[in-house]
């Protein structure tokens, strides 16, 4: 007979099997777009192995299902899917027949791939419809929701935008650490070393957030600026830039840090004509702005005008770009998005890096549409189930209130853990979050955090920054669950 974890481990493979045999089922089924069957299959896989995070990927795989397919090929899959002696003409044929047609823009600025250019196919165009509908909903919704609850959506969002783009390049962060530079002096900049680092960064989403000094860059010493700003900090002695503006010298990027994708632009003042002409692009009204936003990324991290921070820099600058056409939710929800689809992010950029594209952007542009898609569906979903919560919540408020004869000021701080709990990423308050959200000063916030300790209704969580959080017996009571 054999041993008990042989037997198990037997199973064990027989089970992913299964699980890779539904998987195959499930993309083929993209491809005909069954909804019904795929919605049961998802069941499936989800009775086979409860974990959350298989779970969640399910999710993912279902949003993807929501989305539209590239029916229209890129050049280089044409070219090789020729097998015929007249591929080469043919090839420029179609080249010639997109670059020229009536519905594609031309961006004026030139690689050595050839003038870049988004050609819109009939995918294309309902992707953006899609976009757009999705985001009436979306502003819609975060415009019903109560100022708390904005508050601690906007709060969490900045906080996983900060450790999103920081982990796209591999630079490790997490939002208590983000959170413990913005305590240090919320609000504040420079300062103390210890904390600069990412601080920078979370302010100039915060910036995006209340449009407190988020301006547009116009000139190269604003996109300069921009840069100090985000890499405030992080770089040493070999890193600092020997140029004017940006760097003096040339840097390639590498996949695996082994092979070389791509040679960024030199010397400065080639770096700066490309940059004036980027910024150039985002203004344009000739173009839908969603276009230009999405192809001035591309030339962005094309140039690489620093040596180091082009990634960090270039997702803020799409943000802020973004924000003039989507809603502060979508933009602060794309580097989560890009960092867990980053094979698809850098995909759209091997695209268009690709030879035989002839410089063509469509499928760069569709790739960050869809990516912009998914952020919104994802953030849409969230709301609506932190949404649903709420209205437990307030439907067990009184009898709270009642039970542990809370006063007016005191509901207002449980009122501030509550909505940190359901549309923010964390369920820790700082001393200075709940003295923002309530308009209140710190010793009064402090008064009355200690009477809640005191009623077993909140817990002191660490020291340095003060936080707090609700104590499992007054989330049971208020009926606030994991969202």
């Amino acid at each position: 007979m054999p041993p008990k974890s042989s037997v198990h481990k037997s199973y064990q493979n027989i089970i992913n099997n299964i699980k890779l045999v539904l998987l195959f089922i499930i993309f083929t089924i993209f491809i005909k777009k069954e909804a019904n069957f795929i919605l049961l299959l998802i069941k499936m896989l989800i009775l086979i192995n409860k974990k959350q995070e298989n779970e969640a990927l399910i999710v993912k795989l279902w949003h993807l299902k929501k989305g539209s397919f590239m029916k229209y090929r890129d050049l280089a899959t044409l070219y090789h899917m020729d097998s015929s002696s007249s591929r080469e003409s043919t090839h420029k044929k179609e080249y010639n027949r997109r670059f020229n047609m009536e519905s594609t823009f031309r961006l004026g600025i030139s690689t050595d791939k050839g003038e870049l250019f988004i050609a819109v196919p009939r995918e294309m165009t309902v992707l953006m419809e899609r976009v757009m509908q999705t985001e009436q909903k979306l502003s819609r919704l975060v415009d019903s929701l109560p100022p708390l609850a904005n508050f601690a959506l906007i709060r969490g969002l900045v906080l996983d935008e900060v450790v999103s783009t920081n982990a796209i390049e591999n630079i490790h962060s997490t939002r208590a650490q983000v959170k413990e530079a913005l305590e240090a002096g919320l609000g504040q900049r420079s300062g103390n070393s210890q904390y600069r680092r990412f601080k920078e960064l979370a302010l100039l989403y915060f910036d995006i957030a209340d449009n407190s000094g988020n301006v547009i860059p116009k000139t190269l010493e604003d996109l300069r600026r921009i840069y100090n700003k985000v890499i405030d900090g992080e770089l040493d002695e070999s890193q600092n830039l020997d140029g004017k503006l940006f760097r003096a010298g040339g840097v390639q990027i590498t996949a695996g840090g082994v092979k070389v994708v791509h040679n960024g632009v030199e010397p400065e003042e080639k770096i700066n004509e490309y940059l004036k002409k980027m910024i150039d692009l985002t203004s344009r009204t000739d173009i839908p702005e969603l276009l230009r936003t999405i192809a001035s990324h591309y030339v962005f991290e094309y140039v690489h005008p620093f040596y180091d921070g082009n990634g960090r820099t270039g997702r803020y600058l799409l943000s802020l770009y973004l924000c003039e056409a989507l809603s502060t939710p979508t933009v602060l929800s794309l580097s989560r998005v890009i960092s867990e689809n980053k094979n698809t992010y850098y995909a759209a950029f091997s695209s268009a890096e690709k030879v035989l594209n002839c410089a063509e952007l469509t499928f760069f542009v569709y790739s960050i549409l869809e990516l912009i898609r998914i952020a919104q569906s994802e953030t849409l979903d969230r709301i609506q189930m932190s949404q649903s919560q709420l209205a437990k919540y307030n439907s067990n408020c009184k009898h709270f209130l009642e039970k542990h004869a809370l006063t007016s000021k005191e509901l207002k701080i449980v009122h501030v853990f509550a909505h940190f709990s359901l549309f923010g990423v964390t369920k820790n308050v700082s001393l200075n979050e709940l003295s923002e959200a309530t308009s209140a000063g710190k010793q009064t916030v402090r008064k009355y955090t200690a009477l809640l300790e005191e009623k077993g209704l909140i817990e002191k969580i660490s020291q340095h920054p003060l936080s707090f959080a609700l104590s499992p017996i007054a989330e049971k009571e208020l009926g606030i669950v994991d969202v």
